[in-house]
């Protein structure tokens, strides 16, 4: 069950049009004030929530579904500018990820997936924190090969390039992180992104990968640049290893 809090009605067609697709319960709520007053009376699996919004906005919104209602219910940002997305901002007022306007249909249900799957596991503050020793897969192949229409060629090829790019990438986000070259290790994380949705992960990894760029650009939370830098580096190194067995299963 989900609860869309959008004003504009145009918006709020769209959007419910592809959660209809995923096979989902809609609502909408035209504003903050109306999403507080329906979460009083339902539950909710999920909430997509329009950060622009009249009479209450989507941070003020959040911000009392998690201190005042006490609720841990995931909330994915909807915007249509993602200069709009402060990084501190975001990360302090509780929401758990965000998606640009227009919607892109396979992102928006991977992150959805992906959150109500942690909802039952962890605490909000502790979901970003993917455990990559599990045994789980960190990779969908099934996604690639959707996205790839069940193409061999195509598949081994998008496989490849992965293992080709992602270890050097990940070796020159490292060690522009010790000499201190900013700009190229916001450079770098930001041609990380992208890979984390196509190899169908978790969309913590692409959250992780923009704070990297975020932090890197404002010279900030060192520390915690770091300890991000290794938890990606441990995953995509667990994603080279998991492409390389199904490369081995295609050849």
């Amino acid at each position: 069950k989900v609860l869309v809090v959008e004003n504009r009605a145009i918006n709020q067609l769209s959007i419910k049009t592809i959660l209809d697709d995923f096979g989902v319960v809609t609502e909408i709520a035209d504003n903050g004030k109306i999403a507080l007053e329906k979460m009083k009376l339902n539950r909710y699996d999920i909430i997509l929530m329009d950060l622009q919004m009249p009479e209450m906005n989507g941070f003020e919104t959040t911000d009392y579904i998690r201190n005042t209602m006490k609720s841990s219910v995931p909330i994915v940002a909807l915007t249509a500018d993602l200069t709009t997305i402060d990084a501190s901002k975001f990360q302090q007022s509780g929401l758990n990820d965000y998606i640009a306007k227009p919607i892109d249909e396979a992102v928006l249900f991977r992150k959805m997936v992906a959150l109500i799957k942690n909802s039952d596991k962890t605490s909000p503050e502790k979901r970003s924190q993917t455990n990559t020793s599990e045994k789980e897969k960190c990779i969908n192949i099934e996604y690639l090969r959707t996205r790839t229409k069940s193409n061999p060629t195509y598949l081994k090829e998008m496989i490849m390039i992965y293992l080709d790019q992602i270890p050097s990438l990940v070796a020159l986000m490292k060690a522009s992180f010790e000499t201190q070259k900013w700009q190229t290790l916001s450079a770098t994380a930001h041609k990380l992104i992208p890979s984390f949705s196509i190899m169908g992960m978790n969309p913590d990894f692409e959250t992780l990968a923009r704070k990297i760029q975020d932090f890197s650009n404002n010279q900030i939370h060192m520390k915690e640049i770091s300890e991000m830098i290794i938890r990606l580096e441990a995953v995509c190194e667990q994603a080279c290893r998991e492409l390389k067995d199904e490369l081995r299963k295609l050849s």
